[in-house]
């Protein structure tokens, strides 16, 4: 006979797992924010007396990693809440219930549906906090180049 409430313990305790994951997802987009800024405002507090367009040049590619990177993170943390809601319907479904197996992670299937990872660079979170990043940047280059 199964143990019902075993059973039960075992989809929870994934269930708990996928969480986890989303929010360790959360966490690291929110790190790579927080660095990104930390670098930005450090090179231009550091090199504000002698600034010129090769360290302007350089924070624009390091903005544009991290807003890769951070974009990244966002996709994979949509790729696993699609995840975690299909399991739930799995698991609200009676007849899916019986084949739901536990405690194995493929994304293959969610990541066939239509998410396209250049959707997630220019969401809105993404845009609202790199795009004022770059405008600065290139109002530097443009003034470095004027003057």
């Amino acid at each position: 006979m199964i143990d019902q409430d075993n059973i039960h313990k075992n989809i929870s305790e994934y269930f708990k797992i996928i969480q986890d994951v989303i929010k360790r997802m959360g966490q690291n987009s929110f790190l790579i924010k927080a660095w990104c800024i930390t670098i930005f405002a450090g090179i231009f507090s550091f090199t504000y007396s002698f600034i010129n367009i090769i360290i302007v040049g350089v924070i624009l590619f390091i903005i544009i990693i991290f807003w890769v990177l951070d974009s990244y993170y966002l996709y994979l943390e949509t790729l696993f809440r699609d995840y975690y809601n299909k399991k739930v319907e799995e698991y609200n479904d009676d007849e899916k219930r019986e084949h739901l197996k536990l405690f194995k992670i493929d994304l293959k299937a969610i990541k066939k549906q239509e998410n396209n990872f250049i959707e997630y660079i220019f969401s809105i979170s993404e845009i609202l906090f790199y795009v004022p990043l770059l405008s600065i940047n290139i109002v530097l280059i443009i003034i470095l180049i004027l003057i």
